[in-house]
């Protein structure tokens, strides 16, 4: 069970509220060491492991977090392309991915026409997007390029369509998609260059996740208590998913639709946060039974996993007697 261990509580002396970075930032200055920082990208994230043909489990991808992200109902946020308010979260992300110049027309397609289909690929993007999936990853058993490894994701492949496994497209392909959306147009590519932009939301949900991600340390200090940080959005199972997951809407709110007063911090429509409002809504902590209970793989699940496992090895298989035949 991952546990997150900080620095000492001296480290956090010179914090500052997010009003007071943002009005630093409008100034043309950053606190102490800020410069530093940007250099820590994803120091703390762990890439998720596995050896090739091991499924990834519902735990492996922390399944209930990703679903209480996506299938979140509240519609606060405004699309940052044609400027349309009133949408979900999964709404704005899904946008963005189909706006990728990386997308193709049967990807986008699948993302705006099939609603389970574009929640399914957005759950994996996010993955991606935050630094927890490299892009040594595929999904599908035939894929054979070179320093690539098969893992079935049987939560979201075993109740879809027997071919539409393959839409979820490789990690590499993913990354790119994601990439597009942050290419295509003008977008802040730090977060002093985020807190810079005036028109709000100052950009779109998957370039945002980029920025925070890279600054991870900055972001934990402003609105994180102590002894979580930004990584236990996606790593920490000692603490509820759906805590998890309210959190880090909130956190996306914030960027994107408030000018990070208190004021509209105190009113993030996610929850009233920690200290006064200024911090993210608290997480629950969960039992070792209570985390056993969530990220519960099905039965049937389990037995897509292992004949994809079986499918897998009938490739390589066929693979190397083909190349046995080849050589002779």
């Amino acid at each position: 069970m991952y546990t997150s261990h900080r620095g000492s509580s001296s480290s956090r002396h010179h914090r500052h509220h997010a009003n007071g970075n943002a009005a630093a930032a409008k100034n043309g200055s950053t606190r102490p060491g800020a410069r530093s920082q940007t250099l820590l990208i994803n120091s703390k994230i762990r890439h998720i492991k596995k050896k090739d043909g091991e499924p990834l489990w519902r735990k492996d991808i922390q399944y209930d977090f990703l679903k209480s992200v996506f299938y979140d109902e509240t519609r606060v946020f405004t699309n940052s392309y044609d400027g349309t308010p009133n949408h979900t979260y999964s709404e704005i992300y899904i946008d963005a991915m189909a706006r990728s110049s990386k997308s193709s027309r049967v990807l986008r397609e699948k993302l705006l026409g099939d609603r389970q289909a574009g929640l399914n690929i957005a759950m994996v993007c996010l993955l991606v997007n935050i630094g927890r999936m490299n892009t040594t990853l595929n999904f599908f058993p035939e894929m054979r390029a070179q320093l690539r490894t098969y893992h079935p994701i049987p939560s979201l492949q075993t109740y879809s369509d027997p071919t539409a496994y393959k839409q979820l497209q490789d990690a590499p392909r993913l990354k790119s998609i994601l990439k597009g959306a942050c290419e295509d147009r003008p977008e802040p590519s730090t977060l002093d260059q985020l807190l810079l932009q005036p028109r709000l939301p100052r950009t779109n949900p998957i370039n945002l996740v980029f920025i925070l991600a890279t600054y991870a340390r900055r972001v934990t200090d402003l609105f994180f208590v102590e002894p979580y940080e930004f990584y236990d959005f996606i790593m920490n199972t000692s603490v509820s998913s759906q805590s998890r997951a309210k959190a880090f809407l909130w956190l996306m709110w914030v960027y994107l639709e408030s000018d990070l007063s208190p004021e509209q911090l105190r009113a993030n429509p996610f929850g009233y946060g920690q200290e006064g409002g200024m911090k993210i809504p608290a997480f629950v902590t969960l039992s070792p039974e209570d985390a056993d209970k969530e990220n519960f793989d099905t039965d049937p699940e389990k037995e897509f996993a292992e004949r994809m496992i079986q499918e897998r090895k009938r490739t390589y298989y066929l693979v190397s007697r083909n190349l046995a035949n080849d050589w002779s």
